[in-house]
């Protein structure tokens, strides 16, 4: 379309300037024109591709932050569901505290440092789930 537009300009010169020495001049300076539009657009574009390069850069770079971020996220959440199954005890004898897998299944445990039973209740636990 650009190649086009610029063969009719020049003819378009050539049909209504008849001095040679004029119509030489005046295809001299389109011609300027357009070797300074076309360098003008090279230059542009190579400055968007350099910000396109940089754009990229920082988006591989924020990717992999945020593929840290994920992992570490869901891994420290993994944690503390691991963690979660475990309920706090304190032991009415000797106020030792220690921690237990939750188990629906059992009704009592023995102390580790004063080795007295105790019973357990879950009846609460099971109301938060």
């Amino acid at each position: 379309m650009l190649n086009n537009k610029f063969k009719e300009v020049i003819k378009n010169l050539e049909g209504n300037i008849e001095n040679k020495k004029d119509l030489a001049y005046a295809k001299a300076q389109v011609m300027e024109l357009t070797m300074l539009y076309l360098d003008e657009l090279d230059r542009l574009e190579n400055v968007y591709k350099e910000k396109v390069a940089i754009c990229e850069h920082r988006l591989d770079s924020l990717e992999v932050a945020m593929q840290k971020l994920d992992t570490e996220i869901f891994q420290d959440g993994e944690e503390e569901e691991e963690d979660t199954d475990l309920e706090p005890i304190k032991c009415p004898y000797c106020n030792t505290n220690f921690f237990i897998e939750f188990d629906n299944s059992k009704k009592e445990i023995k102390c580790p440092d004063c080795k007295n039973i105790i019973e357990l209740d879950w009846g609460n636990f099971e109301d938060d789930m």
